[in-house]
């Protein structure tokens, strides 16, 4: 008998500690993993997985800080995180109705998939869909730049920066506006994002504007973000379980 009103003290105190708010301050508040009904042990494993590629991390729980390592302050290149980024604003533009995942990218974009030359006499730019480009099914090579149209679009997936680049000059031009702004009015700063925290780099592969406003990309690299941040921010070194 005792061991079950422990078992269901122990199970109302940690319902209690996930239903109780946990408002943004400046720091994180931290408390033991069990509480929280997570194995330490396991959090440790997933820390020492995670320091194989050094870096920094914070895991939490229920708004709580478990576990942290590294300097939280540093800042890093996402790389490859920016597509998420970049599907954020493609999210946007959808919800606030200025496309949609079937529209066609050449409907959208005056030079869409050229150049190489040579990508529009494979007869597939038409058939390439913002949700080709969005799930890289487009058929596009891997670097950044103006690549080649490997395969025709939706038969094939493979991993792709030249093909979530050609999706950010699409929804660049259905904004008219600097993507870094759109998301920094839109996302980055009711996160708690600030532009201290935040750079989004020049494009590395491709001319700095399009349409007159400056050429964001998705595939990898734009920005760079602190470790120092509030509890509603978003950093891509802390897991949420």
């Amino acid at each position: 008998m005792s061991r079950f009103l422990f078992c269901t003290f122990a199970l109302w105190s940690l319902a209690t500690i996930a239903s109780e708010p946990v408002w943004p301050g400046k720091a994180w508040e931290r408390v033991p993993a069990a509480t929280l009904g997570m194995d330490p042990a396991l959090l440790k494993q997933a820390r020492d997985y995670a320091l194989t590629g050094v870096g920094s991390g914070i895991i939490t729980r229920y708004g709580r800080v478990v576990l942290s390592w590294g300097d939280q302050r540093k800042r890093y290149d996402l790389k490859s995180t920016t597509k998420s980024i970049g599907v954020t604003a493609l999210g946007l533009a959808v919800g606030d109705g200025k496309l949609k995942l079937t529209d066609k990218a050449s409907a959208l974009h005056p030079k869409f998939g050229t150049p190489p030359d040579g990508n529009a006499k494979s007869g597939w730019l038409e058939d390439i869909t913002l949700f080709h480009l969005g799930t890289q099914t487009a058929g596009f090579e891997k670097p950044g730049g103006y690549t080649k149209l490997l395969y025709k679009p939706g038969t094939k997936w493979a991993y792709s920066d030249g093909g979530p680049n050609w999706l950010a000059e699409c929804v660049t031009g259905v904004y008219r506006r600097d993507l870094q702004e759109v998301m920094f009015a839109r996302v980055f700063t009711p996160l708690g994002i600030t532009r201290a925290d935040l750079t989004w780099r020049r494009n590395a592969y491709r001319p700095r504007t399009f349409l007159g406003v400056a050429r964001c990309e998705f595939g990898s690299g734009m920005p760079s973000l602190t470790g120092n941040l509030g509890p509603m921010s978003l950093s891509s070194k802390r897991t949420d379980s």
